[in-house]
């Protein structure tokens, strides 16, 4: 039995009130008690941490403040504050408001599903796969749907080739070649680049090829048609008579009428999509002449319109800062429209139902997304920043319009763009490093990867630097792999309890990093990345036990590596 007397008279200030931490039985207590006081009319400071906390009021009316919510609070009342949420206590009796505040560094992990499909955005087969392209949605969709079967949740990894984008035709033309068998080539070099990646899809579809495909999005634009959702306009739409085309995506080249940076439409600056005739300065991209238009009759989606219905689902969304910002940019446009229809140009899209019109790829992106929206197992969707205007916004608002029953993808895991050293990859100018032709541990490579990985602002690849990493990488696993052989020869039995909290605690931050919810690639290698440091420097008789909880998520990242230190 341990009995301590607590002084309450001798109280600090922190967070705005005074407080005083309560005796520990030891130095690993797990709870950390403390005992506040806040006078009449004063209040605690707005504030959060990664701890989760209990408040048991002992005396005095409070109101308590965690994020949004606000409600009074009394004598015996027991809160419980989660993680990273910000609050604040405010007395509001005629007494001292008197509380014991009790907190873990056992911050709570977010529950995981027994089932998920991860979804990656499309690559479009204009070219093979760079490690631009491999540090974003790829990669992240692979760790992911390693982890989550690790902890034995059934995954759907799915993507494909986004087919019918006339980026595709158009680089064909340029290498004289003919559009069907170029895509077939590139579609493979693909393929090829994630194998060589070691990034696996339980379903990789091919639009071109795939009848039912084709079929499921016809019907979808019938339907769209049929209830109003999407609407016919006449609109002047760009057009080069030099080439006898019209101007849409690879044909156009002009700057955006909200930041006025290069544009065909899709801004990677701001991220803002704009209908082809809303682009400031159009020219051809082909031959470079400054287009001229024609009055004719396409379909658009009025997302100004329809964007109030997904509002209070993005909020609900864990979205990083640039793309609360696009959301809430966006939100304030008063007459948005979205391209759905268009006239051939250039492409082999598929054709709107009763017209001689092609169906836009986002529209066609849109119908085949319908089924993850309406399904009821949980989906995360990874894409790229340029792209999250169609997966956040026109996407989703398009899908709910059309059925009040879809829902917005349960997370989403965005990235910026990787830049080789210090410029974009290019497919077009071949600035770029491909999967496909790769030199190098792909393994070490992955974990680099995560490590630089683009989340939420641009980072930079360099091949020196790479390298330089990838020969300290390989010392440290030959270390670990010695000392995981001398472990199997001499079987310690022991655990040290410092070994067994360090275990926990990598366990703990892995699981909390590698939720969808709040997946953050870049922390969770940096801490496994410490972690191989930490089991280096421990040489005792629980290394079995380190080695063991190493390899564990070693193999997320690095899954043939991960088996050297497994023997």
């Amino acid at each position: 039995m341990n009995i301590s007397n607590f002084n309450k008279t001798k109280l600090t200030n922190a967070y705005g009130i005074l407080c005083g931490p309560t005796p520990k039985a030891s130095d690993r207590d797990a709870l950390y008690p403390t005992f506040c006081r806040i006078p009449k009319n004063e209040e605690s400071t707005r504030h959060s941490h990664f701890e989760p906390e209990l408040f048991y009021i002992m005396n005095g009316t409070g109101l308590m403040e965690i994020n949004d919510e606000t409600t009074e609070v009394i004598q015996g009342d027991l809160i419980r504050i989660p993680s990273f949420s910000q609050h604040r206590l405010k007395n509001i009796g005629f007494t001292d408001l008197e509380f014991l505040s009790v907190y873990s560094e056992d911050f709570a992990t977010p529950l995981i599903p027994l089932s998920m499909t991860i979804t990656a955005a499309p690559p479009t087969p204009n070219g093979p796969l760079h490690l631009g392209h491999i540090s974003g949605p790829y990669l992240a969709s692979d760790i992911l749907a390693r982890y989550l079967r690790s902890k034995s949740v059934q995954v759907v990894n799915h993507s494909g080739t986004d087919d019918h984008q006339n980026y595709v035709s158009e680089k064909a033309h340029s290498l004289h070649q003919d559009t069907e068998n170029f895509r077939q080539q590139m579609r493979s070099r693909i393929q090829k680049g994630l194998h060589e990646m070691q990034i696996e899809f339980d379903e990789f579809i091919e639009p071109k090829t795939d009848k039912e495909y084709q079929n499921k999005i016809q019907k979808f634009a019938t339907k769209a048609i049929s209830r109003g959702v999407i609407e016919k306009e006449m609109v002047d739409f760009p057009h080069c008579k030099q080439c006898d085309h019209f101007l849409v995506d690879s044909l156009i080249d002009g700057n955006c009428s909200s930041c006025q940076e290069p544009s065909r439409g899709n801004c990677e600056n701001c991220g803002i999509v704009v209908p082809p005739w809303d682009l400031q300065n159009p020219k051809c991209a082909r031959c470079g002449a400054h287009s001229d238009t024609q009055s004719i009759s396409v379909f658009t989606f009025s997302l100004s319109k329809y964007l109030p219905l997904i509002e209070k689902d993005l909020k609900n969304l864990s979205l990083p800062v640039n793309l609360q910002s696009l959301v809430e940019r966006i939100s304030k446009i008063k007459d948005l429209k979205v391209l759905v229809s268009h006239p051939n140009a250039g492409d082999q899209g598929l054709t709107l139902p009763g017209s001689d019109q092609t169906i836009h790829v986002w529209f066609e992106m849109a119908a085949h997304y319908e089924s993850f929206a309406l399904s009821k197992t949980a989906w995360t969707h990874c894409f790229g920043f340029d792209n999250s205007f169609h997966y956040l916004l026109f996407i989703p608002s398009l899908l709910r319009a059309l059925n009040s029953e879809a829902k917005l993808p349960d997370a989403v895991i965005a990235n910026e763009f990787l830049l080789l050293d210090g410029l974009k990859f290019s497919t077009s100018r071949r600035h770029a490093i491909w999967a496909d032709e790769f030199e190098g541990s792909a393994e070490h490579l992955r974990l680099f990867l995560s490590l630089e990985r683009p989340a939420k602002l641009q980072s930079n690849f360099s091949l020196k630097i790479f390298q330089d990493f990838s020969a300290n990488l390989e010392q440290k696993l030959q270390q670990l792999s010695h000392r995981a052989k001398l472990c199997e020869e001499q079987n310690p039995t022991a655990i040290y309890p410092e070994a067994l909290i360090d275990c926990h605690r990598f366990t703990r931050d892995m699981e909390f990093f590698l939720a969808p919810q709040n997946f953050d690639l870049r922390r969770a290698a940096r801490r496994l990345f410490d972690f191989m440091d930490l089991t280096l420097q421990n040489q005792h008789q629980s290394e079995k036990l380190m080695l063991s909880t190493l390899a564990g998520f070693m193999a997320i990242f690095m899954p043939t590596e991960a088996k050297r230190l497994t023997p």
